[in-house]
């Protein structure tokens, strides 16, 4: 027979146990919620998925989206978070460069990386086609994606630019030349459905990927080169 000791022992033990179990539990259901919501948001997008699809891809209850996150567009900045996350943790764009990278080096591996996510096919790839579906069709996310994730990126790429060896380029200059390096790599993200058309598939492999990047480090590299040279003479009319 069991002592009132050791019988507080035992009930106490199969309490925390009870405890740990159910949270271990709820926080499977809430990452099952969260990694199927990325699949269906990047395939659907926000305005075309739904809740109970999204519970029913979880094999979870349908009041799991607000009992764990309160809304699905809560929800949605959860999904962007982890896809971004993702997508740098694997793909970064400042990663195995030398001390003292040249500018060469610091823009391809910034291209390299863009184009790996935009053609990765597992959760790496998530964060380019949420950023598809998103294009095609704004929420009110749009801000936060936009300051959280898409900002940082672009002021990476503005430093990269000021490093150029005697840079004398304008803010103005400076942006223009961002925004046309970064489109080139963009270009890739929002015509893959034309590319499935015209050459029966959407994806590249790895030596397509470098083939692109390093089209887009020469092409970029000589463009700077020329508005550098000059930029004095632009807007002298």
């Amino acid at each position: 027979m069991l002592t009132n000791e050791t019988q507080s022992l035992y009930f106490k033990y199969s309490f925390e146990m009870n405890i740990l179990i159910m949270d271990e539990k709820l926080s499977t259901t809430k990452d099952r919620v969260l990694k199927a919501a990325c699949k269906i948001f990047a395939e659907k997008g926000f305005h075309e998925a739904t809740v109970a699809e999204i519970c029913t891809a979880a094999r979870a209850n349908i009041a799991s989206v607000n009992y764990y996150f309160g809304d699905k567009e809560t929800l949605y900045d959860h999904v962007w978070e982890r896809a971004f996350s993702i997508a740098t943790e694997t793909f970064p764009i400042n990663q195995d460069l030398p001390k003292t990278p040249t500018l060469e080096e610091m823009l391809y591996q910034f291209t390299s990386a863009i184009l790996h996510r935009i053609f990765s096919e597992n959760e790496s790839g998530l964060f380019a086609k949420l950023l598809y579906r998103e294009m095609a069709s704004p929420t009110l996310s749009l801000k936060k994606i936009t300051e959280d994730y898409l900002l940082p990126q672009s002021q990476y790429m503005a430093s990269i630019i000021q490093s150029m060896p005697n840079s004398m380029l304008d803010i103005y200059a400076r942006t223009q030349c961002v925004h046309s390096i970064i489109a080139q790599c963009a270009f890739y993200n929002f015509s893959r459905p034309l590319r499935g058309q015209m050459i029966g598939k959407e994806t590249m492999s790895e030596k397509e990927i470098d083939h692109i990047a390093l089209h887009i480090v020469r092409f970029s590299l000589g463009g700077l080169k020329e508005i550098q040279q000059n930029q004095s003479t632009d807007f002298a009319d």
